[in-house]
Formats: C-alpha cells, structure tokens, sequence
C-alpha cells in the first residue's frame, strides 16, 4: 500500500491505485486509518498536561513583597511528552510594594526539569524575561533567564551585563511590571 503525504503532518490521502473505501475485515477504510495515524501523530506532539502553578519570587536575601493590588502568575503547558513552555506575570502593586534584597529568583512549575541539566557548571539560557517601568519607559529593560542548576531556581540577566537584584538595573517600584517566558526539556513523559 503506498502512500501521498500532504502538508499537513496529520494527514495522508491514497494514490489513485487505492480505493478509499473499507473492505472489511481486512481494511476499515481510509478515514480510519487517517484517524488512526492522525492520533499517533499528536501523542508525539502534544501532551495535554497544563495549568497555572504559584509563582514565587523569590530573593537570596529578602524577598520582595508585593503591594496593594500585585500579584504573580504562573502558566504551563506540556508540549510533545517532554518539553515544558511556562509564561509569568509580575505586578508589583501599589502601597506597600518592597523590594527585598539581594539577587532576585524564580521558581518553575511542579514539572521537573531534565536531570541532565544539573551537568551544568553554572546557569544556562532558558527564556526571555521584560520589565516595564511605570515611571520612564527608557528605564524598561529585557532579561534573559538562566536556569541554576545548584539552586534549582531561575535568575535573569541583565540586557546590559549582571544580574537581576532589588536594586539593578533599577529597583523596581508600585505598579511596575515583569512578564517573561521560558522552556525547558523534563525527564518526567
């Protein structure tokens, strides 16, 4: 039996040669073997494991404290049956917005990173974090996150060099904003 693959990775439609229709009990015809494949297909690639988790932002020192109104927010989603995709939200909030001290870090979602990764000597680029000022737009900056293997935690560079802290690049204030995304692989299908 041969067959013409279309673009669509999911299906595949008979040469002319082959007839489309099922000639039971030996073949349930065409559109049951494309539903077949189509779902062997889509278990390699996609997994249907998602949610939001707790996103704690942490600090090696103090943590910050959000203020009246702020909040964090964490989502993920499973894609093919062992890559993680996460987005974040970060709102400072208005009174009582604190910034802690020392060097600022992130927590992932209860999906375990590759174990693998704890080869690593230092950190390794994971995602993309921004920060949006309240007060001057040109004080907004764009971080890369690191993953920490000692830690297990994500820290974030800095556009300019360093790393992310309660007081670099800037010390963050009410009503700023971070959001960011990043992935990773886990060992867990």
């Amino acid at each position: 039996m041969g067959t013409t693959v279309t673009t669509n990775l999911a299906l595949i439609k008979p040469d002319t040669s082959e007839s489309i229709k099922e000639d039971l009990p030996t073949f349930d015809g065409w559109a049951a073997q494309n539903a077949d494949n189509m779902d062997k297909i889509d278990s390699l690639f996609r997994s249907e494991s998602s949610g939001t988790y707790t996103l704690t932002w942490g600090a090696t020192t103090t943590p910050p404290t959000l203020g009246a109104g702020g909040f964090t927010e964490g989502k993920y989603i499973r894609l093919f049956p062992r890559m993680v995709v996460v987005f974040f939200r970060i709102f400072m909030g208005g009174v009582g917005a604190a910034n802690g001290s020392g060097n600022y870090t992130l927590n992932l979602p209860p999906v375990a990173i590759d174990s693998s990764f704890s080869d690593f000597s230092d950190t390794l680029p994971i995602g993309k974090m921004i920060f949006q000022d309240n007060n001057a737009v040109l004080t907004s900056s764009i971080f890369t996150l690191v993953y920490h293997p000692v830690s297990g935690l994500l820290r974030a560079r800095a556009a300019e060099g360093g790393t992310w802290a309660s007081g670099y690049p800037i010390a963050p204030q009410q009503n700023d904003r971070y959001s960011g995304y990043f992935m990773y692989p886990t060992a867990a299908v």
